[in-house]
């Protein structure tokens, strides 16, 4: 079978070896760390652990699992738990959150938020607007943007990529029209989740996966949100490591790549740091943005475009940071049983109290440190370009010790409210801090960060590669690769992975069975609102929405009433059931006036 290399040994990368194992082919996985993973590798902290527990378990940040992650899921869904052994396999591992929670600075509560079904238009509409209630936005806020939510779900693909891929999130949702308040979470919700900044990323980007997690957290079920029951290399990459081994493939570890060399328009071999080379039939880059776009050479780009605009782009206006840090308890404070955003946090903080999760372990003090921790926050900072309140200065400005100063401060000023005597953190809990491994402060400040994420600028889709390069035997695979989940993540990484595969599969003329990749999914009630925004588009018109003058309508609702009214119906169900039967683009755009 032919020999592949792997640069990179992140989720892509596990993922490419796992798939082309399966299928036979010789693998060999190269990594500059010395432990398997990438950004989603655990970071145990040396020396914590006594008397046989494990260390305290550090993370780059908090692992989060959505319904849309399908190709995470499947590639855990063929990994054994327990080496040799079929059964279980690791996404037994995963536990559901059964609670999202808000904490506001200075409010005397929190707000929790249950799941309901959506299946209508209206559905949509009504959740945003009890959504908006309980955070006490006013009726002109919440409208217009209930009204671009429901633009977004019901806009084509062609409009997608042809119109909001061209905008940020923040021009699409008309950011400037909102009260200061409803600004403010405008900026921040998208962040706490992932590294989505609303005013620098794209209108397709964040609103695409902004509708998953809106639709994932209305549908009913608690597979929607789900976190690991335990460490992520204890529960997930030691197991899939072993796993892979057993398969026959190859892993070396500790000695970074430096150039990959070019002759006869093929990759011939890979070098490393330690003066070593290798050659292989076929090559996977699954390296982070920042170390590919270092090893693309004139001589790499001159061979594929794809890669000579990447090697042309400002790396530093694609990325930004998402940068984990944990705060380790004497005493447990679970607060919800999922995770707890911040939104109008400096630093976009979101929290979960992971012990909760890991019972089935044992209990958290018998198991890691040195006895006496019992609880563990972990957070993750998403802006490091905004002043804190505490120590006023951007974090990336900051030591690792002021940053677990003002960190610990947000998180008090929000869970903590005004009731000086029902305090939920108090500095009498903390035992001791864990910031994230990849941010190196070798050099001073501002530190490098090893693990920056990709934020879809506008116009971003143009310079990123598919995962088949023009160069016949080398693939891309990481989470800056295109793909239908299109962001910076495991699942992106994973799909990229796949694609990587696949293309190799085909290079190959191999008879294997191909990789499976999956696209998003949304409701099919908006299929036929996006069939008649397609004929739309293709008439160079704007959405029907805007067509109807409602952009800057008082009441969300009323957009369906009033289209009702226009189109002769009286509920917007029966015109959607007539237009499943019958194709009326036409006839309805006609009654519009749109030619």
């Amino acid at each position: 079978m032919p020999s592949v290399i792997v640069v990179g040994g992140g989720v892509a990368g596990l993922t490419v070896a796992h798939e082309l194992a399966e299928r036979g082919f010789e693998v060999h996985v190269h990594d500059a760390r010395t432990s398997w993973g990438g950004k989603a590798r655990s970071q145990p902290v040396p020396g914590t652990g006594t008397q046989g527990r494990r260390d305290l378990p550090g993370e780059h940040g908090f692992r989060f699992y959505p319904r849309f992650y399908r190709h995470v899921i499947d590639q855990m869904q063929r990994t054994p738990a327990v080496p040799g052994v079929a059964t279980p396999t690791v996404d037994q591992h995963l536990r559901a959150t059964t609670e999202s929670a808000i904490a506001m600075v200075d409010e005397d509560t929190w707000y929790r938020f249950s799941r309901r079904k959506l299946d209508k238009p209206y559905d949509v509409l009504e959740a945003l607007e009890l959504f908006f209630q309980k955070l006490d936005f006013d009726a002109a806020d919440t409208s217009l943007y209930g009204l671009k939510i429901l633009q977004f779900l019901s806009s084509s693909e062609a409009r997608r990529f042809g119109q909001y891929e061209r905008l940020s999130w923040w021009d699409f949702c008309q950011g400037d029209l909102y009260s200061p308040k409803l600004q403010r979470q405008l900026r921040a919700i998208p962040r706490t989740m992932v590294a989505m900044d609303p005013k620098r990323g794209s209108a397709r980007t964040i609103g695409a996966i902004s509708m998953q997690l809106i639709l994932d957290f209305a549908q009913s079920g608690v597979n929607n949100d789900r976190t690991m029951g335990g460490p992520t290399s204890q529960m997930w990459l030691d197991p899939w490591v072993a796993q892979l081994r057993s398969l026959g493939v190859q892993f070396h570890a500790g000695v970074p790549c430096t150039a990959l060399d070019v002759a006869d328009g093929r990759i011939s071999r890979v070098r490393f740091a330690n003066g070593e080379s290798r050659a292989a039939d076929h090559y996977v880059l699954a390296v982070p943005l920042e170390a590919a776009h270092a090893l693309i050479t004139p001589e790499l780009a001159a061979l594929d475009p794809a890669l000579a605009r990447l090697r042309a782009s400002d790396v530093e206006q694609l990325v930004s940071w998402m940068v984990g840090i944990q705060f380790f308890l004497y005493e447990d404070v679970p607060l919800v049983r999922g995770h707890t955003f911040y939104p109008d946090s400096p630093w976009a903080l979101t929290s979960i109290s992971q012990p909760q999760f890991w019972r089935e372990l044992g209990l958290f003090r018998r198991q890691f440190g040195d006895g006496q921790v019992g609880g563990l926050l972990s957070i993750d900072v998403s802006d490091w370009n905004t002043p804190g309140t505490f120590v006023p200065k951007r974090a990336k400005d900051c030591t690792p010790e002021e940053i677990q100063t003002e960190v610990w401060g947000q998180l008090k000023a929000a869970l903590n409210g005004r009731d000086a005597e029902e305090q939920v953190l108090t500095d009498e809990l903390l035992h001791s801090v864990h910031l994230d491994a990849d941010l190196d402060y070798a050099s001073g400040l501002p530190p490098r960060n090893t693990s920056g994420l990709l934020v879809h600028p506008p116009r971003s889709w143009e310079v990123r590669p598919e995962a088949a390069s023009a160069i016949p035997n080398l693939c891309l695979a990481g989470d800056y690769v295109r793909t239908h989940t299109d962001l910076a993540s495991m699942e992106g990484a994973c799909e990229a992975g796949r694609r990587a595969v696949n293309a190799i599969l085909d290079r190959t003329h191999s008879q294997a069975r191909r990789a499976d990749i999956w696209p998003l999914e949304e409701p099919a009630w908006l299929e036929p609102w996006k069939r008649l925004d397609a004929a739309l588009y293709q008439r160079g018109r704007p959405h029907l929405f805007e067509v109807m003058g409602l952009r800057t309508a008082l009441q969300a609702s009323d957009v369906l009433r009033r289209f009702a009214a226009v189109t002769g119906l009286t509920d917007v169900d029966d015109w959607l059931d007539q237009f499943r039967v019958s194709d009326r683009v036409d006839t309805l755009l006609a009654r519009l006036g749109i030619r």
